[in-house]
């Protein structure tokens, strides 16, 4: 049986919460409301930034944030037809969280009364109990 996200991504399209324009329009009211084009070349920007340190070193940290790293798998065995091969392990990007950002939320779900998870509310149901 395939594993099922506890969030529906379609879901959240139909809503409109994972619209490219809402998320430039929700940064630029961040930025004291410039031009949604000047803060779409400055993100665009920071993406090309992230992607070349990533080929040249592998890592990348964003302060405040958290590192994005490649990490290569490990060698496996695996079965091609009837005879076991080895599956070369391929690099994938990982994403590490920066301490005090985990450690901020995990304060707020230590507060009593108080739904952490924004999606529960949004799609009108209980995501741990899925």
């Amino acid at each position: 049986m395939p594993h099922k996200p506890p969030v529906n991504i379609r879901e959240l399209k139909k809503t409109g919460i994972l619209n490219e324009k809402r998320f430039f329009r929700l940064l630029s009211e961040k930025c004291n409301y410039v031009d949604e084009a000047t803060v779409r070349d400055f993100y665009l920007g920071l993406v090309k930034t992230m992607t070349s340190e990533l080929r040249e070193n592998g890592i990348v940290r964003l302060p405040h944030i958290g590192d994005f790293a490649l990490v290569k798998q490990k060698d496996r065995k695996g079965l091609a037809g009837r005879t076991q091969a080895m599956i070369r392990g391929s690099y994938t990007l990982k994403f590490y969280v920066k301490r005090e950002l985990n450690d901020y939320f995990k304060k707020l779900s230590e507060l009593g009364g108080k739904k952490l998870d924004p999606r529960e509310k949004m799609l009108g149901n209980n995501i741990d109990n899925q």
